[in-house]
């Protein structure tokens, strides 16, 4: 057998072979769907009342309660996260799983596959509420509370919030301005990881319950701060007072009605039931406008187009959705079967998405213009803009600049340097939405297209200068009404109804509204896929949603800078503390010994997760500590105790006869330990002394359960809001590798200094007197 320089280790590099072979089978077993065996298909909710079917729910919900009441024959498995569950229903490992039916149904618009909801829902409706701590400092927190939430309920705004963010699926928070002088510092603990209530944006949280938590501050005047939790620890943090509130889809139960006290309902939500397969809609989309009547058919909310789909097909669904990107998921994941847009945008995104095709008929014809104000200035504007629109038509260029915007190269699309034209007549604000290619798009960090183009050319031939502010569709109008705009480009059809608010333009552009549908059920297989519908485009696909897709980097970047403060910082202070302990019970001080020995037992018989818990709720549970100092605290007792360990088996395998012989030579207790038994210890320790690194660093990835957001919490969060079950865990994966590996060549690299081989003679006889004894 080869041995690695160490008697008694195998060899290193076949063993790692080994376990780099069994990792690729456990991926490619994780990877590949569909390798467990399938009931047949499920149609109802009577079919899973059997000892057979297997149904899954979330850890801890109110669904769990109404599954073993409604299935008591059926096998209950619970689950920690979604992702993971959706994924086990598509590849057959559940028959069914059950939770809140809205939230189910935005992840399969979104991006889960092989899934499709049930008809009929579960159970009686689960009842929404804000939890509130028992020992919240604001004075009358639940009377306060609830008066804010019946004045909400009663103006309309309550029923807005559900309609934007869980009905239509809004992603715009609005502006809610802080106040000036608070009174009071209001804490709200949240998950992040539940779409449309709470989850990640980005690297800001938003949702139904950030604009609810936003605006009861702004209401109590209050600071707002919010706190991250996994959703086993949530609880026990507001009921111990290190939030104030819990706003995070939480749903009232008896058990947490124990703990906490609860707010009026805010609304109440049904349990969805989600099955293996697509649902019926998928297997066709209409091939003539005839076909559509009766379909779903998505618009942008706040434009004309759901009036022109009503009047061409009177009996379709509308479904409003605010972007583009949107439209384009909720088309390829089944959720509507046709999209309603302009020619020149429809056009435009059937170039990049393969599996999507115009249907020949339009809906109707109509024309685009600029909006200006109904007023004095509005008027002369539009005199000015009508007559250099007019003149572009006539010469020309208003074709060649569509036709460039519309097909011509990524090159060729480039704009005036409007941001340094001489306003000679002052500066016009233009208001657009930055997602409607190619009229108006964001390019990087800056706006382009054709209307950008054309209010750019105007005025520079004018002499005004050009500011472009981008808002949602539906504040565009308004934006110029009030006089935040002065005009307004963003695809605006000319309508009777508009033109009695705002005035028009002579059109700028005319063509038909058309409708944008799947090409064929193996396109759109092949469109969900992502990517180009290879394994490789699935990966490649994967990687952008992860990474890419909102900067979702920016999340696993500030992810290890926390993981590796905590590490870092609990391997200096727990070697010191470890090393401390060491020096005190050296000498076999029996009191020192036995309090050292008790607080290792406690220590390392302890879960680690239980041990931050104790600290961070019950030792620190009064303090302003933050969690990250909580687990800097308990992975340095627990390091430390290792450390301690350690170094005693160091000790220990020193042969006695090393301090006869320090002692022969009159070297004092400390010298002999510090230059004789210490330096000959380090090369039996610092192998093990690695090992326990690199279990820290894994250890880390529960302090999601104190309010840190380490690592393993980004990689949750990125999967609430891409569904994708494995690959951001894989992603997690490979930067804990590759920290370990950095961690462990440092170590390494300390630990060949202490290896006598290496050493010159120099060093070892550093500090004594050859010719002489020591003193």
């Amino acid at each position: 057998m080869k041995h690695d320089g160490i008697s008694g280790f195998p060899d290193r590099e076949g063993n790692m072979k080994k376990i780099l072979a069994a990792l690729c089978v456990l991926l490619l077993m994780t990877i590949l769907p569909g390798l467990a065996a399938c009931a047949g298909e499920i149609t109802s909710v009577q079919q899973l009342n059997s000892p057979e079917m297997r149904v899954g729910v979330d850890l801890g919900s109110a669904a769990e309660m109404t599954v073993r009441e409604v299935f008591p024959k059926a096998r209950i498995e619970v689950f920690n996260d979604k992702p993971s569950a959706y994924l086990a229903v598509a590849q057959g490992k559940l028959d069914a799983f059950v939770y809140d039916y809205n939230q189910m149904r935005i992840a399969i618009g979104n991006e889960v596959r092989g899934v499709h909801l049930l008809d009929e829902t579960l159970g009686e409706p689960v009842r929404i509420a804000v939890g509130i701590s028992p020992v919240t400092k604001i004075p009358d927190f639940e009377n306060r509370l609830n008066q804010f939430i019946a004045r909400i309920r009663s103006d309309g705004t309550l029923d807005d919030m559900f309609r934007r963010w869980v009905i239509e699926g809004s992603e715009s928070m609005p502006e809610i301005p802080a106040p000036e002088n608070p009174e009071f510092l209001l804490t709200v603990g949240t998950s992040g990881i539940v779409q449309p209530y709470t989850y990640y944006i980005g690297t800001e949280l938003s949702g139904y319950d950030i604009e609810l938590a936003r605006r009861f501050a702004a209401w109590l005047g209050a600071e707002l701060r919010f706190k991250v939790y996994d959703y086993g620890a949530i609880i026990p943090a507001c009921a111990t007072g290190d939030v104030d509130c819990v706003m995070a889809n939480l749903n009232i139960t008896p058990e947490r009605a124990e703990a906490l006290a609860f707010s009026d309902v805010l609304y109440e939500e049904r349990l969805g039931v989600m099955v293996r397969g697509g649902p019926a809609e998928e297997k066709g989309a209409g091939t003539s406008l005839a076909d559509m009547d009766g379909k779903r058919i998505a618009v942008a909310t706040g434009t004309v187009f759901d009036a022109i789909v009503l009047k061409a097909l009177p009996h379709a669904q509308i479904v409003y959705i605010n972007t583009s990107a949107d439209m384009i998921a909720a088309l390829e994941s089944g959720r509507i079967d046709a999209m309603a847009l302009d020619q020149p945008a429809a056009e435009q995104i059937c170039a990049e998405h393969g599996g999507t095709v115009i249907l020949e008929e339009s809906l109707e014809s109509f024309e685009f213009g600029f909006v200006l104000p109904k007023n004095d200035a509005g008027a002369a504007l539009k005199q000015e803009l009508d007559a250099w629109l007019t003149s572009m038509k006539n010469t020309g260029g208003l074709e060649r600049l569509m036709k460039k915007w519309t097909a011509g190269t990524e090159q060729e699309k480039t704009l005036p340097p409007y941001a340094s034209f001489p306003a000679v007549k002052g500066t016009l604000t233009l208001a657009t939405e930055g997602d409607y290619v190619p009229l108006n798009y964001y390019r990087g960090n800056e706006v382009v297209g054709a209307e950008i183009d054309m209010a750019a050319q105007f005025c520079e031939a004018a002499g005004y200068g050009l500011r472009v502010e981008t808002m949602i569709f539906d504040g565009i109008l308004p934006a110029v009404q009030a006089g935040k705009a002065d005009l307004a480009a963003a695809g605006v059809s000319i309508t009777p109804e508009r033109s009695e608010s705002v005035l028009f333009s002579v059109p700028y552009y005319s063509g038909g509204t058309v409708l944008v549908v799947l090409k064929t059920e193996k396109n759109a297989a092949a469109a969900s896929d992502g990517g180009d519908g290879t394994f490789l485009g699935g990966i490649a696909s994967s990687f952008h949603k992860t990474f890419i897709r909102e900067g979702r980097w920016k999340l696993f970047a500030e992810g290890v800078v926390t993981t590796l403060v905590i590490t870092l910082l609990s391997i200096l202070l727990g070697t010191l503390l470890g090393f401390g302990v060491c020096l005190m019970c050296r000498n076999g001080n029996a009191a020192a010994n036995g309090v050292t020995r008790l607080c290792v037992w406690l220590v390392q018989g302890m879960p680690m997760v239980v041990l931050l818990m104790v600290l961070y709720y019950i030792v620190f549970g009064s303090v302003a500590v933050s969690g990250a100092a909580v687990a800097v605290t308990g992975f340095t007792l627990t390091f430390g105790a290792s450390v301690y360990g350690l170094l005693r088996m160091g000790i220990g395998a020193v042969d006695a006869g090393q301090y006869e012989a320090a002692y022969a030579l009159g070297y004092p207790k400390r010298r002999t330990f510090f230059r004789i038994i210490l330096p000959q210890a380090l090369p039996h320790v610092l192998p093990a002394y690695r090992g326990e690194i690199v279990g820290l660093i894994k250890a880390t990835a529960i302090v999601g359960y104190i309010a840190v957001q380490d690592l393993s919490k980004m990689g949750d969060i990125v999967r609430s809001r891409t569904y994708e079950a494995f690959f951001p865990l894989i992603a997690v994966t490979v930067i804990y590798f590759l920290l370990e590996g950095l961690l462990g060549f440092l170590v390494s690299r300390i630990s060949a200094s202490f290896n006598p081989k290496r050493r010159r003679p120099g060093s070892i006889l550093k500090g004594l007197k050859t010719e002489d004894r020591p003193d």
